[in-house]
């Protein structure tokens, strides 16, 4: 029995979570290229925030920050069947991770995926009533009052991901790098953890605001 879809195709469970569900909640986050496999991900379970790198070509910088390297096919099923052991959800920021997963690594993840942008959108419809109103992740951590720090930068992850494999190619080792090229390997471990970590915050802030019947409207 396929799940109850919505106007726009995607299945209606995805923006339904209880907060005992989402405290507990698998949460992922890729950091890669359009168009191609995933180079990282970012996996929070309860308070155990792990990274590990997808993409060979970063052996040694995972190395130098102690992550492992595993293929994405080995690490999305080590995670959809903890997901399924543990009756866990799998949150991600929008359909992204989904689709990723889907056309990389062939696995269908839709049964326990649960999209934190359409919960969010269920507790404010726009981060913001005036200004910039865009959906995005650091509008709505902006709107909970999450810290997001300013060093982080705004949509710089693919280019500090694509000096540091350039580099990387050209030095052989992460020890060769320059000093700048390392800070931005550290910095695009850095976005990547705290955008798991402001999801997560989201995602229970959203649901304590609609649980205690306080939703706001905003735009439609």
């Amino acid at each position: 029995m396929k799940a109850e879809q919505s106007t726009s195709g995607i299945p209606k469970t995805e923006k339904y979570l209880s907060l005992a569900a989402a405290e507990r909640a698998i949460y992922i986050d890729f950091e890669g290229f359009t168009d191609q496999t995933p180079a990282l991900i970012g996996i929070l379970i309860d308070d155990q925030f792990e990274q590990v790198v997808l993409d060979p070509r970063l052996q040694q910088a995972a190395e130098a920050k102690h992550l492992r390297v595993v293929s994405q096919v080995a690490i999305i099923k080590e995670v959809v069947n903890r997901a399924n052991s543990e009756k866990r959800q799998i949150v991600a920021y929008t359909q992204h991770e989904k689709n990723v997963v889907h056309r990389f690594a062939n696995i269908d993840v839709t049964g326990p995926y649960r999209d934190a942008r359409m919960i969010a959108m269920r507790w404010r419809r726009r981060p913001f009533e005036t200004g910039n109103t865009d959906r995005t992740l650091k509008n709505y951590l902006k709107a909970i009052g999450f810290i997001r720090g300013a060093y982080l930068g705004e949509r710089l992850s693919t280019t500090r991901l694509g000096e540091v494999i350039k580099m990387l190619d050209e030095r052989t080792t992460y020890d060769n790098l320059t000093a700048v090229k390392k800070a931005k390997w550290t910095k695009l471990l850095s976005h990547n953890r705290i955008d798991c970590l402001g999801m997560k915050a989201l995602v229970l802030h959203s649901l304590n605001a609609i649980e205690t019947h306080k939703p706001i409207t905003g735009d439609k």
